[in-house]
């Protein structure tokens, strides 16, 4: 009877393990950062579709702190310092929203209420310059933190060199005969005074956008796959270079 010699391929199993072990570092973190950017573009395709703004700035508020060897997770952030985060954190969290400098200064004067902000009327679209143009004219930008506003002599300047057809901003309180108070700008070949900014009651949003469903589900889909590909081509680079 002939014998069967069965040689043990343990030693090779175990040199391939060794060689995964050093791998998995490199596999978490490409993993980390593959199911990170792909989260963000459904976040920020979230963003565009929900919220009617034309600023494509908005939805490029959201970055991603890649992962690395040593710090295999990625993190998705709006930078708190950016102004883009005040416009996205009421539809996240819903409730109130934060008051914008005109509306800190107004308050600080008085002029408004803390738990009242200023909105366009319908259908009317205001430049962050003019908003610049009523702070300075009403001398709110001390009361904000920053020192410009006009002077007589810059306004007069400006009207001589035919730059603005408002004359000037005021604040009017309202009254019982429908005046709504608000930011009014007296303009140039218009016999009334023009509503620029009316004063409301303080909204209550409701939350509109879900980042972390989003992240779920995009982990929840696919992880299996990412981290199959990056095991695979972390051994197709091992082959490759012959370790």
């Amino acid at each position: 009877m002939s014998k069967v010699v069965m040689r043990s391929n343990v030693k090779q199993v175990l040199k391939e393990l060794r060689a995964f072990e050093r791998d998995i570092p490199f596999i978490l973190k490409e993993t980390a950062n593959d199911i990170a950017f792909e989260a963000i573009k459904k976040i920020k395709a979230e963003v565009q579709g929900k919220l009617n703004i034309a600023k494509k700035q908005i939805p490029n508020a959201w970055r991603v702190r890649k992962a690395t060897k040593s710090r295999p997770y990625a993190e998705l952030y709006v930078d708190d310092w950016s102004w883009q985060k005040k416009v996205l954190e009421h539809h996240y969290y819903g409730g109130d929203r934060q008051r914008k400098g005109i509306e800190k200064a107004m308050i600080h004067l008085g002029l408004i209420d803390k738990d009242e902000i200023l909105t366009p009327p319908p259908g009317v679209k205001i430049r962050p310059s003019t908003y610049v143009k009523i702070m300075s004219q009403l001398k709110l930008f001390s009361k904000a933190g920053f020192m410009a506003n006009e002077t007589k002599h810059s306004r007069k300047r400006k009207e001589k060199r035919g730059q603005d057809k408002v004359r000037y901003y005021f604040v009017r309180k309202g009254n019982k005969q429908g005046i709504h108070p608000g930011v009014y700008a007296r303009v140039e070949g218009v016999n009334h005074p023009v509503c620029i900014l009316r004063v409301a009651s303080r909204p209550h949003y409701k939350k509109r956008l879900d980042a972390v469903t989003i992240i779920n589900k995009v982990i929840e889909r696919r992880m299996r796959t990412t981290l199959t590909q990056n095991v695979e081509k972390a051994w197709a680079f091992r082959r490759a270079k012959g370790w």
